[in-house]
């Protein structure tokens, strides 16, 4: 009996040894994707976001500014943008409208008046409604198209299908509040950036008849 025992031990031994090597088997790694890096994930962010041109206000808007949720009311205010683009609102305060997009303006107006606490809840909403150029003389398609985005001279022109045989390109008048600015198109061709002037809600374009 006792000269069985190493045997059994043996076989006992290289039982468990087979039955270890079983259980501690390393599994493979699996690869695993890239995380995606916080620059991507920004940009991505930021394309979604991103407001479109017809969201930023413009020199020649016409803004009706309405406060509420004040204890008493406050009386909406109407007003255009002027060129220098500030404007004055309740209590004569002053705010540049000129170039800011309309969300973030209401955010920075209902900040202040906040922050001076004159008021425990505000709520400001500024609402623009639409305003058209109007282009007209010697194009080949002339009436009232819809402002949108950065538009100049020239892109209101092709808008309306560009000039005419006719066309006097070197002075396209442009009508704002009253006031007229010459533009000299044939420069602007030439030189977009220097000469090519921008154009606002309510502008009207003009293009003369050549003399010949």
């Amino acid at each position: 009996m006792i000269s069985r025992l190493p045997r059994f031990l043996a076989a006992f031994t290289a039982l468990f040894l087979w039955a270890a090597s079983l259980g501690c088997a390393v599994e493979p790694i699996k690869p695993q994707a890239p995380a995606a890096s916080s620059t991507a994930t920004n940009k991505a962010s930021a394309s979604t976001t991103e407001a479109p041109g017809n969201d930023i206000l413009n020199v020649g808007d016409r803004v009706k500014v309405v406060f509420t949720d004040t204890p008493t009311t406050i009386a909406p205010l109407e007003m255009q943008i002027p060129d220098g683009g500030e404007l004055t609102l309740h209590l004569g305060y002053k705010f540049m409208f000129k170039g800011k997009r309309r969300d973030s303006l209401e955010q920075e107006i209902r900040d202040f008046y906040l922050d001076k606490q004159l008021y425990k809840i505000i709520n400001v909403t500024i609402e623009v409604p639409a305003r058209p150029i109007s282009v007209g003389g010697e194009v080949r398609s002339p009436g009232t198209y819809p402002h949108s985005g950065q538009m100049t001279v020239l892109k209101a022109i092709d808008m309306a299908g560009g000039f005419t045989e006719f066309a006097n390109k070197k002075k396209v008048t442009i009508i704002r509040g009253g006031k007229t600015t010459f533009v000299d198109c044939k420069k602007a061709l030439d030189d977009p950036e220097k000469y090519d002037k921008p154009i606002f809600p309510g502008d009207k374009v003009n293009v003369r008849r050549a003399i010949w």
